[in-house]
Formats: structure tokens, sequence, C-alpha cells
């Protein structure tokens, strides 16, 4: 068997010691200075029993354990392959994949933990304040009503998250007017290099990185399934006959059961990546799913629906039933739809 170290470990002193990470795969290991220089020295492939009797002097679990850590990789092994296709494909730098993949499939409280946390903290560290006011001690100008634009302005303070359905289903016209405001190509542009799609939000460089996928329940003349939303033909094509519990592609939020559907926005870097390189092209991507987000929950609104949004992703449940292969393929965010309903017990509402 050949191994050898890591190619994307990371290193920290904590309490006195150093603790390791292979950002790859999330996991945290300690060490000293020692196993550092004996990982830095193994960057290549080397024969696992010459490693034993060499450096570890022949304590085979020690080496066993450093693979379990993910401080050393397997040839032929799936970390392996992905760390390969990292250092291929992954054009930002270090600390942008550390965010990235640290961040993927994360520990999710409860309703009932987050809000038990809460109450333990606000009895001994007071709440930052939520908004700042002006002081008067300041010239003050009251500004005027939304005038013309008061349509607009009532429709977006009508939108609330309710996290209940009051009815088991909805429309397909509904379903197809809320994909379309947050992700429908409305134009072309053109650059030095090509044609660029346009939407009603808008994208760094007009690279639009994101594709919408949408787990039907209960939606009117759509059979139950995994449908894929084609922005520039506004069709939606079933990648899927799947059904799985929507609870359990957002962190066991288990409100989302009853609601009829859930798009689910998942991000190709490479789009992005392709022009930036600069890493600050990550926080890029992530603030256009907002920008969509927002564009999905008022037409929601409009149409007299609750969109729900939620970025406690179940990653790697969501990547098997969409065949996300790519590392640079991400999902990021999730609404549901439904009419609402009337919440119950802890978590209701009141956004």
């Amino acid at each position: 068997m050949q191994i050898r170290a890591a190619r994307t470990l990371v290193f920290t002193q904590h309490e006195g010691g150093i603790l390791g990470c292979n950002y790859l795969s999330k996991s945290v290991f300690g060490c000293d200075t020692g196993l550092i220089s004996v990982l830095s020295e193994t960057s290549d492939w080397t024969d696992v029993e010459a490693l034993v009797e060499g450096p570890f002097q022949g304590d085979s679990e020690a080496v066993e354990a450093l693979i379990g850590y993910s401080a050393v990789v397997v040839e032929g092994s799936e970390l392996a392959r992905k760390e390969e296709e990292y250092i291929s494909e992954w054009h930002w730098n270090v600390p942008t994949g550390m965010m990235h993949f640290c961040l993927e499939d994360p520990d999710i409280m409860s309703i009932e933990e987050s809000e038990a946390a809460q109450i333990e903290r606000v009895a001994h560290e007071p709440q930052p304040p939520l908004f700042m006011r002006n002081p008067d001690s300041l010239p003050r100008v009251a500004l005027p009503s939304g005038g013309k634009a008061a349509t607009l302005l009532e429709l977006m303070a009508r939108r609330r998250t309710v996290r209940a359905a009051a009815a088991p289903s909805i429309s397909l016209s509904q379903l197809a007017d809320c994909l379309y405001a947050g992700m429908g190509i409305t134009g072309f542009t053109a650059n030095c290099v090509g044609s660029l799609p346009l939407g009603m939000t808008p994208s760094g460089g007009a690279r639009n990185p994101y594709e919408a996928y949408v787990f039907v329940r209960n939606v009117d003349g759509l059979e139950p399934g995994i449908y894929h939303y084609s922005a520039l033909d506004h069709d939606l094509a079933r990648v899927s006959d799947a059904t799985p519990r929507l609870s359990e592609l957002i962190g066991g939020q288990d409100w989302a059961d009853e609601m009829p559907c859930m798009i689910v926005l998942t991000a190709d870097l490479r789009r992005t990546m392709w022009k930036y390189r600069d890493p600050n092209a990550y926080r890029v991507v992530l603030i256009e799913a907002g920008h969509i987000g927002q564009n999905v929950m008022l037409a929601a609104t409009q149409h007299g629906l609750t969109a729900c949004p939620t970025a406690a992703l179940s990653q790697a449940r969501i990547r098997s039933l969409l065949d996300l292969k790519r590392i640079t393929d991400a999902p990021v965010y999730a609404m549901t739809l439904a009419v609402p309903g009337i919440e119950q017990g802890a978590g209701a509402s009141i956004q």
C-alpha cells in the first residue's frame, strides 16, 4: 500500500500544543513538530512498510491512525481522488478552500437546542442591539413614504417566513413564477469572450453560477420527484423519481415535511472561478444566492405563498440525490413553498 502526506493540511497552535486539520475531510488531530517534519518529507507516494520501519520505528498503529485522521492519504482512495480534483480544479486560495469545505455538512442544532442555548446565554451575556437609531443630538430628516413605489413596498412588507402549510399543494403556475423571478434568463449581453445571460438578479461578471432543482411532493400537474429548472427554456425536467423527506435535506428541520415542494440552489463554482481567480469572488457567489432567494420570496408573496429559506443544508445527501460529483458543485441555499398556515410550538415565526 502506498501513502503520502495529505496536500490539504494546515496547522495551528492550540492550548500549548499543535493541531493539524485536513480541511478537505474536516478531520482534526493533535500532533507535534516531529510529525510535521515526517509529513513534510512524505510528499511523494511511499510504501507504508518503509514508513513504519523508518520514522515510526515499527509502530504500525500510528500510521493507521494518521490514515484515519486524513493526515496521510492512501493511493487510489476516494480522498486521494478528491485531492487530485481539488488541486486541478480549485483556483481560489487556501483560506477560501478551508472555509468552503469545513462548512459543508455542519452539525445542526434542533430548534429546542438552539432556544435552550440562547436562554442560557442571555442570562450572562446580553444580546447586541438588533438595530441602530439615529440619536436626537444629530439633525434628522423624516423620509417620505413610498409614493409610486408603494405597491412594491407593500408587497415586500407582506413577506413573512411561515413554517406551516395550510394546503397540501401549490399550483404549477405559482411554482413557475417563483422560479422565473429568481432564475429566469431575460436577455443576453456580450463581452470579449462571448455571450453572457442576464436575469432579474445581479450576478458578478454575468457568470450566473446557480442552478435550481425542485424537490416536488405535491405540485399540481407534476409527478413527485426531483426536477431541474432550465432558466433559458423556462421548463422543468424530471431528473429523478426520488421523494426523500425534505427534512433529511435541511438538517432534520421537520417543519419542511408538510411543504409541497422545495427549491434548492446549487452553485457551479467553475463559472465564476473561470473569470475571477481572486478568492473574493467566492463571497460574490454566496451573495448572489441571497439575491435569487429574495426574488423567489417576493414572487411567492405575490401569489399568497410563503417561501421559507434555510442554509442548513445536508450537502452530502443533496449531492447524492442530484448526482453532483464535481468538487466545484455546491448546494448553497433552499426555500420551501406553501400556502401559509398557522405555526405551532417552539420556533413559530414572527419574521
